[in-house]
Formats: C-alpha cells, structure tokens, sequence
C-alpha cells in the first residue's frame, strides 16, 4: 500500500509538472502587417519585360532589360531595391531603399536614391509583376517632349 500511494505522488507531482510546462509555451501567431504583406509579395527579383505601353513616340526600348531585386529585412519589411540595366528610368544608382503602401493587389512604391523615376504604382498577379509610372520624356533623336504614363510588367525569376 505505500509504495502504491508513493507511485501515486510521483505520478500525479509529474502530470502536474507537465501540464504546467504546456501551458507555459502558448504558440504565438503574429499577423503581419499590410506592408510587410505587400512587401513580401514583391520581394525578389523581377526580370524579362513585356506588355510594354508608352506614350507616342516613345520606343519601348526605354525599359531596356529591366531587371528589379525588391529586398525585405527578417520582419518582412522592405529594406533593398536594385535597378539594373534600365538607366533611363532609374537612372545608374546603385542600392537604394523602398517603402510600399496600399494592398496586395495594387500598392505603390516609394524609391529613395533612383532618378528620375521615385515613385510607381505595381501590382503582382501570381509570377508577373506590372509597374505603372507617369514621367516626363525627351526624344534626344527627334527633340520631342512630354509627359504621359509608362506601364510594363515583368516576370518573376
């Protein structure tokens, strides 16, 4: 009998000391915020464009071989931006910073450190990213000027 009522303590000091330890470990599941959903969204490298719309006499070829790297920190929120092989609408900088607000469906981006082009709207649609901007433009062939909205997308690589 008292080595019943012994196993009995032990039993029921251990079931209560392991119960205690699972209550002490609750899982926590923080949402993230709409930007760093956003940002997770476009965080990546972006290349290869096509569906290029620009105003008249405006060659496509002002996208050039765009290719965009969108980096994020390890809370998802934006940190990195690279342009790469599109001078003329980020000019030749190196590694700039970028915030982003909206939703995931249609948001814009903020660039700091790229010119002429520092703010553009894009929307990411399973692999494809398209990127809208409105910019002034000069033809250095032809000497013609204006302004007018700029769209391509570009496809995840």
């Amino acid at each position: 009998m008292k080595l019943n009522l012994k196993l009995f303590l032990v039993l029921l000091i251990a079931g209560m000391a392991g119960v205690a330890s699972c209550t002490k470990d609750k899982l926590r599941h923080e949402v993230p915020d709409p930007e760093q959903l956003v940002s997770g969204r476009l965080a990546g490298t972006w290349a290869n464009p096509g569906n290029i719309v620009t105003p008249d006499n405006v060659p496509s070829e002002v996208f050039g071989t765009m290719r965009l790297v969108f980096t994020t920190d390890a809370s998802g929120n934006p940190e990195k931006f690279l342009a790469q092989n599109c001078p003329i609408v980020f000019g030749n900088a190196g590694v700039a910073t970028w915030t982003v607000t909206g939703t995931e469906d249609s948001a814009t981006v903020n660039v700091t450190g790229v010119e002429p082009v520092d703010e553009f709207s894009v929307k990411v649609e399973g692999s494809t990213l398209t990127l809208s901007f409105y910019m002034g433009w000069e033809n250095t062939d032809t000497k013609a000027t204006g302004k007018g909205d700029f769209r391509v997308t570009l496809t995840r690589q």
